[in-house]
Order: structure tokens, then sequence, then C-alpha cells
């Protein structure tokens, strides 16, 4: 059996996490697997062609898989795959521009990746008093924010991954605050669940042993990229270009684990929570049928 397995492109903690298995130096247990790179949010290619059955696993935004489960999309959660920390998102503004808080945001135009972010909208509302609605939002490459910053264009800007350390080399920027910290401040948890795992409905069901076989897969593989973190930056940086200093860095700031533990249970619900006030998420499911564990 051949499985093919997507992840977001020009993302160094999966290129290197998924880089085991994608050079054949990791092999699963009874099948073979491919592993492709598609486009990141706000392009839906990776949860599409997990539908359509193009690929058979992936690793998904949280919110995306929670909207197509919503709608009723044949996909199922085998367990968390990155969870943002303390570090490696974050809210940056120019170090002398006349953003000095959090609150100052009132009505300033935000660049993201992916436009509109509902998380930072619900932690500026909840933490800061910040009217989000006045928030106004942009969407640009992450490799053009610091550009976006610094031009003037814009007022703020989120950065993550190797971008997050970038922006925290940069002396013309400053980081405003990190989600990991204001989320822990609102509910306790240390962690935010930004990425899992969804595999086709239809396949684990008719081949459940699947679930373990993968996750022992991607875990492999991950305790590759953990000796290999060096050579695995050159071949990223061949690819796509970057700083070896920031690549490495930014390694250590999502964690990794491939499981879905009570406690992270009680993250997604929370998460749901946010995305129906935000407006992201027309209503909550249950999370017994959305993951399989």
């Amino acid at each position: 059996m051949q499985l093919t397995f997507a992840h977001y492109r020009n993302r160094f903690c999966m290129f290197r996490t998924y880089y085991g298995l994608t050079k054949g130096l990791v092999k699963p247990d009874g099948f073979g697997l491919s592993v492709i790179e598609l486009p990141d949010p706000p392009s839906h290619a990776q949860e599409d062609a997990l539908i359509n059955g193009d690929v058979e696993v992936a690793n998904l935004y949280l919110p995306n898989f929670l909207r197509r489960k919503v709608e009723g999309a044949p996909i199922v959660g085998i367990s968390t795959e990155w969870k943002s920390t303390a570090k490696g998102n974050g809210i940056f503004v120019l170090a002398g521009g006349p953003i000095k808080t959090p609150k100052d945001l009132t009505g300033r135009l935000i660049a993201t990746h992916q436009g509109a972010h509902a998380v930072h909208r619900y932690l500026l509302k909840h933490k800061y008093g910040v009217d989000e609605t006045t928030l106004r939002w942009e969407s640009h490459p992450q490799e053009k924010l610091l550009g976006v910053l610094k031009s003037g264009k814009v007022d703020a800007i989120v950065l993550l991954d190797q971008f997050f350390f970038r922006g925290e080399q940069d002396k013309e920027v400053r980081c405003l605050y990190t989600d990991g910290d204001v989320w822990k401040a609102l509910f306790g948890f240390t962690e935010i669940i930004k990425h899992m795992v969804a595999i086709r409905e239809p396949l684990l069901k008719e081949k459940p042993e699947l679930r373990e076989k993968l996750l022992r897969a991607f875990r492999a593989s991950f305790a590759y990229s953990e000796e290999h973190l060096d050579e695995i930056a050159t071949s990223f940086i061949e690819r796509y270009g970057g700083d070896r200093e920031a690549l490495l860095a930014s390694a250590r700031y999502p964690r990794i684990e491939f499981t879905f533990t009570e406690t992270e249970r009680r993250i997604a619900e929370a998460e749901m929570d946010m995305l129906v006030e935000m407006g992201e998420l027309p209503r909550k499911i249950s999370l017994s049928s959305a993951f399989v564990t």
C-alpha cells in the first residue's frame, strides 16, 4: 500500500519534521509513504487535496480542519502536530513607531500571511480591550512581511516560524506580544494547537491500524530531524533560501509530539469557542467524532 502525505510549503519546522520520511531515511511499518508540500493558508489546496482523495493524510491548520468537519468532510483527526508555545508567533511593530502597547493597534492595518487572523483578533479583544472590528488586515507572503512593515505600508505584522526569529533579531522592529503568552494569561494553557494530522475517514475505517503506524513513523522522522538539524537546514536553504541561524532557532519554538491528550482536547475546545465567537466557525462539533484516539 502506498500513501501520500501533504504538509505546508516553506515552513522549516514541517520540512524538518518530515525530512526523514521524505528522503526515505525513515520507513513506515507495512506501507510506503510519499511526502509532498502544498501551499500555506489562505490557500485551501491542502485540505482540498485530502478531501478529494488526492492525498490520504495531511497536516492541516486546525481552524480549517474544524470548518471542513462542520461541513461534513470525510476526514478525521489522528493527533495534534504543531503546538505554539511562548515563542514563534507574535505581532511586531516598528521599534520607534507610534504603537507602544497592544491597545494602540485599534483601527490599525495589520499584515499576516493569511489575512484576518482569528487568534489575534480574539486575544486583542479579550486581553487588551481592542475593538477588533476596527482592525484592518492585509495578506502578504511570510518572507515579505518584515519589508512591508519597515516600508511603512502597514502598522503591524504577524510573524511566525523562522520569520519570528528574524523579527526578534531586527533592531528596527520589536515584538509587541506573542500569542502563546497571551493565551496562557487568558486560559492557563502553555500551548495553542495550530496544526494537526488528518486522514481520510473511509481509509481509517478500513484500516484502523494506520493511525498508530502513521504516528510512529511521524515520531521517528521527527527524532531523525533532532539529530540532523544542520543537514536539514542546508537542504531547506538550497530549496527556499533563508538564514541558517533563524531556521535552527525556529525549530525549537513549537512543540511537536503527535498526541491527542486530555489537555489537548481541552485546548481544542477553548479554540473552538474562540473560533465560534470570531465568526470563523458556525458552531462547535464533538471532538470525539472529529478525532480518533
